[in-house]
């Protein structure tokens, strides 16, 4: 797969929508967007391990953040860059969805490590957030931080559904003209979206 851009890197340390004028604001608050909203809450939801998840609407990116609960290595991280690149390459070849572009970034302070994924919007899946999820369980270990388990207190059914209105937002998310630059995290058990432009409310 000649075309897939993919870079592993090292980095030095380093509101929700709201209508105020249901006039004006319910015209700037487009149907897409909400369904971007929704699809970061879900996300976040269904997957404890991710602590932030960012839309970044230049070139439809989604960034996938995590938290160790100490540094990683560097034989660590280029053993995990390397099982993620192959693994999301072999992937897109199965399901044919084009080239991906994928890129993994490393932020260390002095005892824990921020790890950033960024996917396009275009060849992801729900699928695949799940099997970046696996590895990044298998790489990380015991030192990924999460939020209780995906799958405690869930039954089968309940998994499977949240699994398709992903699969449905993200193909939402696709064919949709976006403008506002989402972010989803965690607070004190509730998960919250905002952007830059307005106030921050809870799921």
């Amino acid at each position: 797969m000649a075309n897939s851009q993919l870079s592993c890197e090292n980095r030095t340390q380093g509101g929700v929508v709201t209508v105020d004028d249901a006039d004006t604001q319910l015209e700037a608050i487009s149907d897409s967007t909400a369904n971007s909203v929704s699809l970061l809450i879900s996300i976040l939801v269904r997957y404890p391990e991710i602590a932030t998840v960012n839309f970044v609407p230049e070139g439809k990116i989604l960034k996938f953040t995590f938290m160790t609960s100490s540094s990683i290595s560097d034989r660590l991280w280029d053993a995990f860059c390397h099982k993620l690149f192959e693994s999301v390459e072999v992937y897109a070849s199965l399901v044919h969805r084009g080239a991906p572009r994928v890129k993994a970034e490393r932020l260390e302070f002095d005892s824990v490590s921020i790890v950033e994924i960024s996917r396009d919007v275009a060849t992801l899946t729900q699928e695949e957030i799940s099997l970046i999820i696996e590895l990044a369980r298998y790489a990380l270990g015991s030192e990924l931080i999460s939020e209780g388990n995906s799958e405690e207190g869930e039954f089968e059914e309940e998994l499977v559904y949240q699994d398709e209105m992903i699969e449905t937002m993200l193909d939402d998310l696709r064919e949709s003209v976006q403008q506002r630059k989402l972010i989803g995290f965690r607070e004190e058990g509730r998960v919250l979206v905002f952007n830059k432009q307005t106030e921050r409310t809870k799921s």
